[in-house]
């Protein structure tokens, strides 16, 4: 998820523990200890872009360094304090702050990974985005009053706050069962064999969902919105070179790539053997006609070489969200 929201969660979640104690200050620590996780960022320009994908929510998104992290802080903060509350509150309360990040962002299409840095597995439910203003605007509103208003039940606040953020999280979970039955039936009437379905959130939303559909030679896209006027769900196909995988997969960097595409990367070639791969598990970037993708990894297949593999940013102007009126549109079941 985006910092802000991590950091919102991790000041509600450490204010469940400490606001009594230290009042306002809690949603400060915790709000800097919610973000902490992000931090790896910065490990960014030691590394290289592809091979950064797998640093990135790796260790400091684990429940190891949540753990560690949680009781270093935990004592230190008991120690500045001179708490007459146990460390235990203390360690509490930072694990739950830092935990939430990684639990959060295990929800996203990115992914988690979780258990690093004994596995490289990357956890990911698939049912939130990393862009979303109706959890993010539940948890700011309870910190807004915290801040602000003095003549309130405090603890009322900051349950209610985890309550309806948790239940708004656990409704997208609802929506996405109802997307992918729906995808399920579609396939099924239109005959459409497969190998895996997955389902991706869209941006600013719980209601629009991606179908990407796997197949032996490719994959179909389709959307679907809970609103949906439409009598069917119509299904574009592009073809994938799979057959290739085995051959490239022996160079380090595109292992990194092609595991962070989770098992659905598109590979297009051309006659000269140069491949584009994109991680298509977040989508097409439109929403009506052929899909389109954006910064694929690009390189040669007969001239595999770690200079010469790189991410194409040239469409970045374009961003994720080609179109937000389009995306409102289909949102709106049009």
């Amino acid at each position: 998820m985006d910092s802000l929201t991590q950091g919102l969660l991790g000041a509600t979640t450490f204010a469940l523990i400490k606001d009594k104690e230290i009042g306002n200050k809690s949603l400060l620590i915790g709000a800097i200890a919610g973000t902490l996780p992000d931090l790896d960022v910065m490990l960014a320009p030691l590394f290289n872009e592809v091979a950064f994908l797998s640093v990135h929510r790796s260790v400091s998104h684990s429940i190891i360094f949540a753990t560690g992290m949680s009781i270093f802080l935990g004592i230190l903060f008991h120690k500045i304090y001179k708490s007459s509350n146990s460390k235990l509150s203390w360690i509490t309360a930072f694990f739950l702050a830092i935990m939430t990040h990684g639990i959060l962002d295990w929800g996203t299409t990115y992914g988690t990974k979780l258990l690093s840095p004994f596995s490289s597995h990357l956890f990911s439910t698939n049912n939130i985005h990393v862009i979303e203003p109706i959890y993010t605007s539940i948890l700011l509103i309870g910190t807004v009053i915290l801040l602000f208003r003095k003549n309130i039940i405090r603890q009322k606040v900051i349950k209610l706050s985890l309550l309806i953020s948790s239940i708004y999280f656990l409704w997208t979970f609802v929506s996405k069962g109802i997307a992918n039955n729906e995808f399920k039936t579609a396939l099924s009437e239109q005959n459409i064999n497969y190998e895996k379905l997955l389902v991706s959130p869209t941006p600013l939303n719980s209601v629009l969902w991606h179908g990407i559909v796997k197949t032996k030679s490719g994959y179909y896209f389709g959307t679907y919105s809970l609103f949906d006027k439409r009598s069917s769900i119509e299904f574009h196909f592009e073809k994938s070179y799979h057959e290739v995988i085995d051959k490239i997969d022996e160079n380090k960097l595109v292992k990194y790539y092609l595991a962070y595409t989770q098992e659905f990367p598109l590979i297009k070639k051309d006659e000269e053997g140069n491949l584009k791969i994109y991680a298509i598990k977040y989508g097409p970037i439109n929403y009506f006609g052929i899909p389109e993708f954006v910064y694929p990894l690009c390189f040669n297949e007969n001239h595999i070489s770690d200079d010469q593999i790189s991410i194409d940013y040239t469409s970045q102007k374009r961003g994720p969200v080609k179109n937000y009126k389009n995306l409102i549109k289909r949102i709106r079941g049009i």
